[in-house]
């Protein structure tokens, strides 16, 4: 593609040159004969190029990149020996029949690490036809994961040029390299954060077991300093350039450029910046998205372009750069810009609201699926999948997509990610006596409680000028709100959203560890990790938090939707000592229609349904303050719960243990190790009659439910729903 850009650069042709040549003498050596022949073709093409008896063409490069692909399919998935031989025998045709007499005079001499000439394809191939026959190249293949940063291959120069062109030299690494499996490098990075984590822990014990500062003991604090180099040197090992994609994106650009008929020119600024390696491979689907939408959607074909004053040839442009702890790739185009009543008119035929919408509000209706602007379908275009695809990968790796509209002057997407995954820099809060960590890259800025007003069923404060949400973050959480705190501002500039806690405790960096099988349900805990005391912090999600808020109903219209609305959820109080397990229950049984309150203790619980009773109590046995057995015991001796019904969770599942929790009252047992999410539904539905009535059922065939009806709790959506 760069010998396209510039035809007479004989350094690209040169260095094209070695690689055939070194592909065709290794293909040799290891049998891969038909690899060999259509690389000895490719070299005869590109000896004619560097001789000037031919001339780089679109449709030379066309057929050239055509077989290049070929040859990566010959290469690793070989097929049987007859497709292979109809394979390469297409891939022949492809090319232009290269003069003998060039070829001959000019050709390479075998250099010592390859051997010598392989022989040409049969005499019996036919001819093949001219350049100009060739149908427009397909779609781009799939791009492979990124797996590291490109290593060097050691250049065996047929005919090293006299003067290399500097601006087409790629940077080469001087240090010597070794493959190493990702794994083995995922497994150093996990195992240096439980070195920083063991590290905490220590320094703990000096505080609490030694009463000693650990920043007095010399020894603790050049630990402290090597570990964070260690950590600071395996961050790094997985870090790969963002140029990395460069070829992927630029033969994207080329090929749909090319099908549609327009002259795109692709440029790559801050091909340097490096991001996590599972970060940019997450990004691969949605750069190329953006690609194929800026050539389809944005950029003009030729003749309105000079129509409207601007170059034929078109700019599409990744530029990549690093702010603070996050990495923002753009990928910008001189088009049209988006028409924004065009996507208004969209939007409102899939049936989405758009009255009311602010500019900027209107422009992300783009990322709805099935909204397209598009007036024909298109391979590249009309479907009105691309740009969902977009919002949903960035948002898996905890990033945000902005857009910078310029109307008839082109537009920018701007994706925002986090430069690790692994060690997030951290805010960390109190909320109802437990410490959470929000990102740094989404905290706008901290600010003292504001005047709350309600408007149109939300609350709202006036900050910066702007109005902005509001929200207690312990009741979306379902914990005890402290009724007064700081605000944290989370999100964006323009679309901020306030969050009030109970304590802001620190700033610090958090080693976080993914969740694993049932808790990636958590969809507002992007990761957890172990604190110095051995707890557990758990990372919120703030896109999640922010979408969960929206969605919340304030109190007071809960209350008028009670008095006025359809009957309530039944509902069920969670009671367990353990966050996880109990936000995991509580995900679970909102899935099954259930309005859900949880408890940490029986003291709790028995607090909460005194105050508003509930339709189902589902309890674990071990917990402080008040356990499950004992809350079963007074709630049976309490007038108005001794006939709620009680389901037992617990991870001792001997007949003793059962037969104690019977005995206590309990209508139902299940062991925690057994426990899945079936089985949970299954049983609270056969205590709360659902299997085909809502009518209550009786307790042991004797016992109802209470003539006291139970109460709808304050419905606010949780933090961990699915």
């Amino acid at each position: 593609m760069t010998l396209e850009a510039t035809p007479d650069d004989q350094a690209a042709i040169d260095g094209i040159l070695r690689e055939a040549h070194t592909m065709k003498g290794a293909a040799g050596m290891v049998g891969m004969m038909r690899v060999s022949r259509l690389a000895h073709r490719l070299e005869d093409l590109l000896v004619e190029l560097r001789a000037g008896t031919r001339r780089s063409t679109p449709e030379l490069t066309d057929s050239m990149l055509l077989v290049v692909d070929g040859l990566g399919r010959l290469i690793s998935n070989p097929s049987s020996a007859e497709q292979d031989a109809s394979d390469e025998l297409a891939m022949e045709r492809l090319l232009p029949t290269p003069r003998v007499d060039v070829v001959a005079a000019v050709s390479p001499p075998p250099t010592a690490q390859t051997p010598g000439p392989i022989p040409l394809a049969p005499a019996a191939v036919p001819a093949p036809p001219e350049p100009a026959a060739i149908a427009p190249p397909p779609a781009p293949p799939e791009p492979p994961a990124v797996v590291g940063p490109p290593e060097p291959v050691a250049d065996q120069p047929a005919n090293p040029p006299a003067s290399p062109a500097p601006s087409i030299e790629r940077k080469k690494v001087e240090t010597a390299t070794l493959d190493v499996p990702v794994t083995r490098i995922d497994e150093l990075n996990r195992l240096v954060g439980e070195v920083s984590a063991a590290q905490l822990r220590v320094g703990h014990i000096l505080g609490t077991e030694l009463q000693k500062d650990p920043d007095t003991v010399t020894e603790y604090r050049e630990l402290t300093k090597v570990i964070n180099q260690l950590q600071e040197v395996t961050e790094r090992t997985r870090m790969v350039p963002v140029g990395t994609l460069g070829a992927i994106l630029h033969r994207t650009v080329r090929d749909v450029a090319r099908s549609l008929g327009k002259k795109v020119r692709w440029e790559l600024v801050g091909e340097d910046i490096e991001v996590d390696r599972g970060v940019l491979e997450q990004l691969i689907s949605p750069l190329l998205h953006l690609v194929r939408n800026s050539i389809g959607h944005g950029i003009e074909p030729p003749k309105e372009r000079l129509a409207a004053g601007k170059p034929e040839e078109a700019v599409v442009r990744l530029h990549a750069t690093q702010v603070g702890s996050r990495v923002v790739i753009a990928i910008s185009d001189d088009g049209a810009g988006i028409n924004i009543g065009a996507v208004r008119a969209a939007a409102a035929k899939r049936g989405l609201q758009v009255d009311g919408l602010t500019e900027d509000e209107s422009l992300h209706l783009i990322f709805h699926t099935g909204v397209s602007t598009a007036k024909t379908l298109t391979e590249t275009s009309g479907r009105g999948v691309g740009l969902d695809v977009v919002r949903t990968a960035v948002a898996a790796v905890h990033g945000e997509v902005q857009i910078v509209n310029h109307p008839g002057a082109g537009v920018e997407f701007r994706i925002v990610v986090p430069i690790t995954l692994t060690v997030v820099p951290c805010l960390l809060v109190s909320i109802a006596g437990q410490t959470f960590g929000l990102p740094l890259h989404r905290i706008i800025r901290m600010l003292e409680a504001q005047n709350v007003q309600v408007v149109s069923g939300k609350n709202l404060a006036i900050v910066d000028g702007e109005a902005v949400p509001v929200s207690d973050l312990a009741s979306l959480l379902g914990l005890p709100s402290a009724g007064a705190g700081p605000w944290v501002l989370l999100g964006a500039a323009d679309s901020a959203h306030a969050f009030q806690v109970e304590t802001v405790l620190q700033k610090r960096d958090v080693v976080v560890r993914g969740l694993t099988g049932r808790l990636r349900e958590l969809k507002a805990v992007s990761g957890a990790c172990i604190e110095p005391n051995g707890s557990i912090l758990l990372v919120l999600d703030v896109s999640t938090l922010i979408e969960r808020s929206m969605s919340a109903v304030p109190i007071s219209a809960a209350e008028a939707a009670i008095a006025t609305g359809p009957p309530p959820q039944l509902s069920v109080i969670v009671v367990d000592d353990t966050m996880m397990v109990r936000e995991l229950q509580r995900s679970i049984l909102e899935r099954g229609g259930y309005a859900v309150r949880t408890a940490s203790d029986g003291a709790e619980a028995m607090a909460m349904l005194d105050a508003v009773p509930a339709d189902l109590v589902v309890t674990d046995v071990e917990m402080p303050k008040l356990d499950g057995l004992q809350l079963i015991k007074n709630m049976r001796a309490h007038s108005r719960l001794a006939n709620v019904p009680v389901l037992i969770v617990s991870s001792h599942g001997t007949d003793e243990d059962r037969q104690r929790g019977l005995d206590a009252g309990a209508d139902g047992y299940i062991v925690k190790t057994s426990f899945d999410e079936a089985g949970l539904l299954s049983a609270v539905s056969r205590l709360l009659g659902r299997s085909g009535s809502i009518a209550p059922p009786t307790r042991n065939g004797a016992r109802g439910r209470s003539t006291a009806p139970a109460s709808q709790p304050v419905p606010v959506v949780p933090a961990v729903r699915s």
